[in-house]
């Protein structure tokens, strides 16, 4: 008989080994394939399919005297021949691939049977997806595979819950360009996540009500555009026929109702318009600049916005030279994201009568001397990577009479001032950089007009390419519920945690 490598079978066993008998010898186990006849033996219990028996050393039988002895190593009924009693791979399983399983596929997984599943058996890998990993989440065939490889099975119909194929391979419940299984109240898509929306452009077609994380009605939405010839205010305000006047737009949202303006931007023109937002009315105002940020004056009134007893979110515009505050607010809530309300003669933003102020991402104050940036008489504040500017006399970049349940995170305060610029009691204040001393934040000392872009005096606070003081670039720390760009869709660090520019712009 030839003995010959073993090959690790998950349907072969291993026969029992020689057990002593009384008189010393060793004793034949009858039913080990070496001692039932060898080869024969493999043949009558396995037929064709097992035809040799065969050990992992592959070394001729030997005689002790007494009778036959089992060389050492386990004995296994197998299918491979002679030709097969090998080791190429030096890997010890007598088999050329080097993956150590002892059959001679290859697949690397270490339970001999050569399917790859790692289950030691030569069926299909899966019946159903539930048995399947995440990154290879779909069961086609008798095999997991990736959902974007998968020709008769498909996310929805495995995974209702998560029926959305992603890039990866996984079933997830969203991706960034699919939030089609998102409920309302969720419609936004982080991390392939359904969460509730935080910017405008995570609903389409409409705007998003910050305040509650839902998107606007998108049947209540109204264009303006009054460089556009075909602009009418006797017409419906659709995107291919829109309104001349914010005015005549604002008109459409009545008392307690809700809407959103689209106001598109018109290079070279200004809205010179009052709006005041009142009534429990909750209006969105957001630019579609392809060029700028559409720019907004003052009308009969001396300010742009007025918000009563409202909620506006206003994102995307450029509110300057008003004759009073750019933004005034009084018993409302006032969002405002990616704007500049700058160089307006009474301040960009003033709170009062219990308001409640919102400001992420946006560029406020001015080169105006005498001027209070942002004042909060009565009410609250929160800016959140803001950039605030103020000018010389008695300016500030922000005061307040109470700053309890306000505060400024990330963001850069200065003055041309030798005035703090930031007067603001019981405010917290936290990984910003300023002029002045404040707790663990940055202190930059005395501002200079090279940290910033030679328009600073027009109302253009982006930083000035090595002009700005490098401390700057570390002062904010980013985290998951931050932006994930900045006022210009510069791209933030997005890692919890990270180390980012203070203030809005980031270069």
């Amino acid at each position: 008989m030839n003995s010959r490598q073993v090959v690790i079978l998950g349907l072969g066993f291993v026969i029992g080994a020689f057990l002593p008998s009384a008189s010393g010898c060793v004793e034949e186990n009858p039913d080990h394939c070496y001692n039932g006849g060898g080869d024969s033996y493999c043949v009558n219990k396995y037929g064709a399919a097992k035809p040799f028996c065969s050990d992992n050393s592959c070394v001729m039988p030997t005689i002790d005297g007494c009778m036959e002895e089992e060389p050492a190593g386990c004995w296994y009924c197998d299918g491979k021949g002679s030709d097969e009693c090998s080791d190429i791979a030096g890997d010890g399983d007598g088999d050329p691939t080097g993956d150590g399983d002892g059959d001679p596929t290859g697949d690397g997984d270490g339970d001999g049977d050569g399917d790859g599943d790692g289950d030691g058996d030569t069926g299909p890998m899966c019946t159903a997806s539930d048995e399947c990993s995440v990154e290879t989440p779909l069961c086609d065939g008798g095999a997991c595979v990736p959902c974007g490889d998968a020709m008769g099975v498909s996310c929805p119909e495995a995974y209702p819950a998560t029926p959305v194929c992603d890039a990866g391979g996984a079933c997830v419940e969203c991706t960034d360009d699919d939030v089609s299984a998102c409920p309302a109240e969720m419609p936004a898509c982080q991390a392939n996540v359904c969460v509730p929306c935080t910017e405008h452009d995570q609903c389409p077609g409409s705007a998003c009500e910050i305040a509650v994380g839902t998107c606007m009605p998108i049947d209540r939405v109204w264009y303006v555009d009054n460089d556009d010839d075909t602009c009418s205010n006797a017409g419906p305000g659709s995107s291919d026929a829109p309104l001349c006047d914010l005015l005549v737009a604002l008109g459409k949202i009545g008392a307690n109702e809700k809407g959103t303006i689209i106001v598109r931007d018109t290079p070279g023109n200004t809205y010179e318009e009052s709006l005041t937002i009142q009534s429990g009315r909750t209006v969105a105002i957001v630019g579609e600049g392809a060029i700028e940020r559409p720019k907004w004056s003052d009308g009969v009134e001396n300010f742009a916005l007025q918000v009563n007893n409202a909620t506006v979110y206003l994102a995307g515009v450029r509110i300057e030279a008003a004759v009073t505050h750019g933004i005034e607010v009084f018993q409302g809530q006032a969002w405002i994201q990616r704007c500049m309300v700058t160089n307006n003669a009474g301040g960009a933003i003033s709170v009062a009568s219990g308001g409640s102020l919102v400001v992420t991402n946006s560029f406020l104050g001015g080169d105006v001397s005498d001027t209070l940036a942002v004042e909060i008489a009565n009410g609250t504040v929160s800016i959140l990577y803001s950039t605030i500017f103020a000018g010389f006399g008695g300016s500030a970049a922000l005061t307040c009479g109470d700053g309890n349940g306000s505060s400024i995170r990330n963001s850069l305060l200065v003055s041309r001032s030798a005035e703090m610029e930031l007067d603001c009691p019981g405010i917290e204040v936290s990984s910003s950089a300023l002029e002045m001393a404040v707790s663990d934040n940055v202190m930059l000392g005395d501002m200079s007009t090279t940290w910033f872009v030679p328009g600073y005096n027009q109302g253009d606070f982006h930083l000035a390419v090595n002009g700005y003081p490098v401390a700057v670039e570390s002062a904010a720390s980013w985290v998951m519920t931050d932006p994930s760009t900045d006022i210009d869709g510069d791209v933030r660090p997005n890692t919890e945690g990270a180390a980012d520019f203070a203030g809005a712009d980031r270069l």
